[in-house]
């Protein structure tokens, strides 16, 4: 726990100016996200709404066929982390000292990236082969996690008023989350890559190379735990994986900054990360961000307790170890969780342990550079694709993902770089200003201590990175939430040693916190489409009260999106394979298709260059076999127009084909079904 050495105020502010700029700062923002952008009407349309829907809540005739599933996936994931906790306290036993949550965190990190890589050697030899990594449960026979667990102590410190508000937002949280997992998976990068791409694996029987959907060939870490999730059970295991992060996400924050501070700096900051609307979405789904962001955490922690006391050297190579699961779950943590621990390690003059960590952290990616080497013949595909040239890659896809992956540098930019934290907070879809209100106030603190400024630097490290190496979507920057969420906390805690300073400021975040849940409340319970709409008609309560099944879910989500994709599941003879054009969410087709993400090469396009008749064109498809074409015209406009989408086709010749060689069968709001008639 550190000294408190904080009463006399720097140089450049008045204790006094340091408790009204931070009374009119998180006051002031607490106001304008009530007033400017209506917030304080979310409680009165909930209510409104509930009492519209009251009657909807009741038990549907699935309701018995839906728990049974869903049980078996709470065992699933319960079992992952068993297995992933007894082989990472075996590996971990004597280089974590301290047996408290935060060192079973750690050994957890460790645990799931080995369950992944088990996956990963299982699954490119058989898909049939990946149960077999529950035998690793065996670790538990070992002396190592049974020591692990016995020597397991835990705080004793008293928790209060505040502290248990805190707590109870974020068990709030955490149910209305669940909810929302529970149901069929309905977001775009799921469908498309996250779960589409270990949908192809399964197909094919073991992990293979995608040439159509380029997203397969990113570090897979989380996606490996999904595909055993998977296997085991289903889909919504995977799901619940991902808001299993969100959670432990929120432990680890708690555990890093009960160590360095105390229980009630760690409950606020918890509360701070998880009720953050952004996480709050996540957490329903089974993309990756959540992941990422538990990894980083505890990098950045286990860092900065190694700054702490560098007698500690098994801490620096624990941070590596977790900053290494970081990368290996996606790309950019590398510029917004590595670059930040190396800056550190440079700022304390430590530069000759530097290359040893980072050879640790890419230690822990090679598993998957490996599976890329021998599948696509390039270990970073496609990056670098001069250097390892593949038939499915060119110089053209390279440009267009640069040009929408790439970070752009000109007098806008400059704006950017301080009104980006102002927009994401506010503008944003479900945004809420928990960290703009509390991470400035670190500025405010007197004579900080050095072990906040640490993880001021790395939070700026992690925003600078996040700002010069990525194209600046908010979600990049989770990872750094953690470290936001504690300085926040320990400024809080600071500054409200006043006490009408920590009136103001509990009450202010104690405000937005429980309007940020009435968003959540209101996609969950009432209508997750659109909360305003009387009568509300689908929302995640209602599928889990089994008044709907899995397929009438997926048809109604989205206003309606896949519908096309379940009729033709329903309608379409066994032997029919299907051309998608326009849509890449092609996860719950269950006939053969043929597709491709935005930037791989379509087949359609090749076909309709080299063909100069329709009858020609006819021909190349029954070739692939194709019997049917599915065309989503809205998502079509829209790839085309932002991503250069098919834009070598011959359309002419396509839209001819189409009317004089194919029949529709099936329209629908987004997207008309052709079936081939000659």
């Amino acid at each position: 726990m550190q000294s408190d050495s904080d009463h006399a105020a720097p140089s450049w502010i008045r204790p006094e100016f340091a408790r009204l700029l931070a009374i009119l700062w998180v006051g002031g923002l607490a106001l304008i996200y009530l007033i400017r952008y209506g917030a304080w009407v979310l409680p009165f349309q909930l209510a409104e709404m509930i009492g519209a829907s009251a009657s909807a809540f009741r038990c549907g005739p699935h309701f018995r066929e839906f728990w049974t599933a869903r049980t078996c996936d709470v065992a699933c994931v319960l079992g992952i982390v068993a297995a992933a906790l007894g082989l990472g306290a075996t590996v971990t036993d004597r280089l974590i000292a301290r047996r408290d949550l935060l060192g079973v965190l750690f050994a957890l990190t460790v645990g799931l990236w080995l369950l992944g890589v088990l996956v990963l050697v299982a699954g490119v030899v058989s898909v049939a082969k990946i149960p077999y990594v529950f035998l690793v449960l065996a670790c538990w026979l070992l002396p190592g996690p049974r020591r692990f667990v016995g020597d397991f102590c835990s705080s004793t410190e008293r928790t209060d008023g505040w502290g248990k508000l805190m707590i109870a937002c974020i068990v709030l949280a955490a149910v209305l989350n669940f909810v929302g997992a529970l149901t069929p998976p309905f977001e775009y990068d799921e469908l498309e890559y996250h779960l589409g791409a270990l949908a192809d694996y399964q197909r094919a029987g073991h992990i293979v190379f995608l040439p159509h959907n380029f997203y397969s060939n990113m570090p897979q870490l989380t996606e490996m735990l999904y595909l055993l999730a998977r296997t085991m059970t289903s889909d919504i295991a995977a799901k619940l994986l991902h808001w299993l992060f969100g959670v432990l996400g929120a432990l680890a924050i708690y555990s890093l900054a009960q160590r360095l501070w105390s229980k009630a700096v760690g409950v606020t900051a918890a509360a701070l990360f998880y009720c953050a609307p952004f996480v709050q979405d996540l957490g329903q789904t089974a993309r990756i961000d959540l992941a990422t962001a538990f990894f980083a955490t505890l990098a950045f922690g286990a860092l900065t307790l190694w700054a702490e006391d560098e007698q500690k050297k098994e801490l620096r190579w624990l941070s590596a170890l977790c900053a290494g699961a970081a990368v290996a779950t996606k790309w950019p943590a590398a510029p917004v969780v590595v670059l930040p621990l190396a800056l550190m390690f440079v700022l304390r003059k430590r530069t000759g342990v530097l290359p040893a960590f980072c050879l640790m952290v890419g230690f822990m990616v090679i598993p998957w550079l490996v599976k890329n080497w021998s599948l696509a013949g390039n270990p970073v595909y496609p990056l670098l694709h001069k250097w390892f040239p593949n038939p499915y890659w060119n110089a053209e896809q390279a440009a267009v993902l640069s040009d929408k992956h790439a970070p752009t540098f000109n007098w806008q930019a400059i704006g950017q770089f301080f009104t980006l934290a102002w927009n994401y907070s506010f503008v944003e879809a479900g945004a809420a200003p928990f960290l703009l209100m509390t991470v400035p106030l670190l500025l405010l603190l007197p004579h900080p201590e050095p072990t906040a400024k640490r993880l001021g630097l790395l939070f700026v490290g992690a925003y600078v990175g996040w700002f010069l190496c990525t194209f600046r979507p908010w979600r990049f920057l989770f990872p750094a939430f953690g470290v936001g969420a504690i300085i926040g906390a320990v400024a809080m805690e600071k500054l409200g040693r006043d006490s009408m300073v920590r009136v103001v400021l509990r009450m202010s975040v104690g405000i937005v916190m429980a309007l940020s849940l009435t968003v959540l409340a209101l996609n969950d319970l009432v209508d997750v489409e659109n909360p305003k709409r009387v009568d509300p008609q689908l929302s995640f309560l209602d599928y889990d009260l089994g008044q709907f099944t899995r397929e009438e879910f997926v048809a109604r989500m989205g206003r309606g999106v896949l519908e096309p994709i379940i009729w033709m599941n329903e309608n379409l003879p066994e032997d029919a394979k299907v051309l998608y054009v326009g849509e890449a969410r092609v996860y719950y087709a269950t006939h053969p298709v043929l597709w491709s993400t935005a930037f791989d090469q379509h087949p359609l396009t090749a076909m309709s260059r080299e063909a100069k008749t329709p009858d020609e064109l006819v021909a190349a498809l029954r070739a692939r076999g194709v019997t049917h074409l599915y065309v989503n015209f809205a998502e079509l406009d829209r790839l085309q127009n932002g991503y250069n989408y098919m834009i070598d086709a011959n359309w002419t010749l396509i839209r001819h084909t189409m009317e004089s060689d194919m029949r529709e069968i099936h329209r629908s709001g987004r997207g008309i079904v052709y079936e081939l008639v000659k």
